[in-house]
């Protein structure tokens, strides 16, 4: 080993490299509300921690992920009301301070901010999303799209996996409702996702993109209700640009079509 490397391990040279890589990795943008701080911190599904600042005082800020971490938890199959789920859940929450509302995790902090309080909410969101791998499988939500989905297999005597796990050429397990053993797979995914849908379909763009490299006759699709979600022209371009089956639950010959093709040799 070089000794010029071996002198150059020094306490102030180790602070200025970590304090460099922070300065290049965090990132913040001004919202409607505040601030969204994008930070080094990996989810588990390797999604980048954010964190929205939202003065709500002169001297008080809320700190939220906007329901992102128990949202997705939620969605794959986490059961959030099971005992250990919940204890381990709440455990969580009471040594980091955090309140819930829905799914929405928060807490108010004091101005002017203080970096430590942006660092532990990090990484009190990071603890909770571990929680997948606890994973005490959830009910099937009985949502109108569900019912929809499940009474057009049933009719055509069909039997999907359910809560199924589809791998990607990077990220693996991914969770789908519906997955159709077919000569074209069909994965369909219900969204349950409720407000502002343009996070949300980022992430499934990516994901939907992912798995179609792995599993280029798979059929991804996408059901879901428009009273329960805030799409707009934006959201709505990513799910047809993506998605071979994406329409609301109620477009019934529109599914079928789909099955139809993933039937298809």
């Amino acid at each position: 080993m070089n000794l010029t490397e071996i002198q150059s391990l020094t306490p102030d040279a180790c602070l200025e490299a970590v304090v460099g890589f922070l300065r290049e990795q965090v990132t913040a943008e001004k919202t409607r509300r505040g601030v969204v701080l994008a930070l080094p911190l990996m989810y588990p599904d390797g999604w980048q921690v954010q964190v929205h600042l939202e003065p709500v005082a002169r001297s008080i800020a809320l700190i939220t992920d906007r329901g992102r971490t128990l949202a997705n938890l939620h969605e794959n199959g986490l059961n959030l009301e099971a005992r250990q789920t919940l204890t381990l859940l709440e455990e969580r929450k009471k040594t980091f301070e955090l309140q819930q509302v829905g799914f929405e995790l928060q807490k108010e902090i004091s101005l002017p901010l203080q970096g430590i309080d942006v660092q532990l909410f990090a990484e009190s969101l990071v603890s909770i999303a571990h929680l997948i791998y606890q994973y005490e499988p959830a009910v099937v939500e009985d949502s109108a799209a569900d019912r929809t989905l499940m009474q057009i297999f049933r009719e055509r005597k069909l039997a999907p996996s359910l809560n199924a796990a589809i791998d990607g050429e990077i990220e693996k397990g991914i969770r789908v409702n519906y997955y159709l053993p077919a000569p074209h797979p069909l994965a369909c995914k219900v969204v349950k996702r409720r407000g502002p849908m343009l996070g949300y379909m980022e992430q499934w763009g990516w994901r939907w993109t992912d798995v179609k490299r792995r599993s280029p006759l798979l059929l991804r699709g996408m059901v879901y209700d428009p009273d329960k979600q805030e799409w707009d022209e934006t959201t709505l371009t990513i799910g047809k640009a993506v998605c071979d089956l994406f329409c609301p639950y109620y477009e019934t010959q529109t599914i079928h079509d789909a099955i139809d093709r993933a039937l298809k040799n």
